[in-house]
């Protein structure tokens, strides 16, 4: 490969300006001056950035922790008064999706509605079917799950919703498909993480692979179903819940693991959201298994997550609100971007008005 240069003759032929030398002295002088205040700013920014940073994140907390109604709706009053002036930055906007999340898997985002059906009652079905499908030797017995102690609840759920360890709603769970295509069965389209974007499935640039009836029959994901990232060396994205929410003609690779509730105990969209949350994510990532640079989870892990259950009915109404915030969300984030984008343009032709 050859690489442009500047020969020796072609250096001896540039035209250059030549300046006196004290003007070039007050040259050097004033770009000094002009670097040290550019340093200077670029420092006041930056800390002006870390403190906004930090007040959004001090307003956005005691939304989180506000203890009765009187006390949330004060904070929120203190915010809203003040959104124009916090809602700024990417960073900001972030933030706020977070908290949006983290109130939702409280039960603060949605009115409670007394009429649903209390999770509590839907404990009581899951464990009459668990026995019924153990009696019949569908499912094996498995052993009784810790009792979640009050030191465990990070904080108190509505009266209808239940604290549980994941694995009290019997998932079940099937480790991704290894092979890389066999010599006779059907093509079908193999997930890879390569195909996970924005924590959904794209379809726009699949691998399909030959795979044999009984591993199609393994592997096969239904609508409802969720993939859990099983391995990668970013700790951001291991141990993350992608829903599937339509029906699709797809397997999946060994990167995953398939999560399925069969007794419909949680909805795919709830429980992506609650994988999402700081909640799950804090406590998942204290799990991570750490081997050459590479993070990995288990199902053991997974079952093991304590994790808030609210009623049916109450999770599609957390899955529609939230959904709404979080396109506006982005609508902002849009809108900010596109004014960054129109400060950063007037500005450059401004400097070219300037140097003409």
């Amino acid at each position: 490969m050859s690489l442009p240069r500047l020969g020796t003759e072609k250096a001896q032929l540039a035209l250059i300006p030549i300046l006196s030398e004290p003007e070039q002295h007050r040259i050097v002088a004033k770009v000094d001056e002009l670097m040290q205040l550019c340093d200077r700013l670029e420092q006041k920014q930056s800390g002006s950035q870390e403190t906004h940073r930090q007040l959004v994140s001090c307003l956005l907390t005691t939304l989180t922790e506000a203890t009765d109604a009187q006390v949330f709706q004060a904070a929120w009053s203190r915010i809203a008064a003040n959104f124009d002036c916090l809602f700024t930055t990417q960073n900001s906007i972030e933030q706020l999706k977070q908290t949006i999340l983290q109130l939702a898997v409280m039960g603060k985002l949605v009115p409670q509605n007394p009429n649903d059906e209390p999770a509590s009652e839907l404990l009581n079905k899951i464990a009459t079917e668990k026995a019924r499908l153990i009696v019949e030797g569908k499912i094996k017995k498995q052993n009784l799950s810790p009792k979640i102690n009050e030191q465990e609840k990070p904080f108190t759920l509505p009266k209808s919703w239940e604290w549980i360890r994941l694995g009290n709603v019997a998932p079940e769970f099937q480790n991704g498909i290894s092979s890389r295509g066999d010599s006779k069965g059907e093509e079908i389209t193999v997930i890879r993480l390569a195909d996970i974007k924005e924590y959904r499935v794209s379809l726009s640039n699949t691998r399909e692979l030959v795979i044999n009836e009984k591993s199609i029959s393994n592997y096969k994901l239904d609508k409802d179903d969720n993939l859990i990232i099983r391995v990668n060396g970013s700790s951001d994205i291991v141990g993350r819940f992608i829903a599937i929410e339509e029906p699709i003609n797809a397997i999946y690779c060994d990167h995953f693991i398939r999560m399925r509730f069969p007794m419909n105990s949680f909805t795919s969209s709830f429980i992506k959201l609650l994988g999402s949350s700081k909640l799950v994510r804090d406590n998942i990532q204290k799990l991570f298994i750490t081997t050459a640079g590479q993070k990995t989870i288990n199902q053991g892990h997974v079952n093991s997550l304590i994790i808030p259950l609210p009623p049916l009915a109450e999770q599609h109404r957390i899955v529609a609100k939230v959904d709404e915030l979080i396109t506006l969300c982005e609508q902002l984030k849009t809108k900010l971007a596109t004014a960054q984008t129109l400060q950063q343009q007037l500005a450059e032709t401004l400097v070219q008005q300037a140097v003409a």
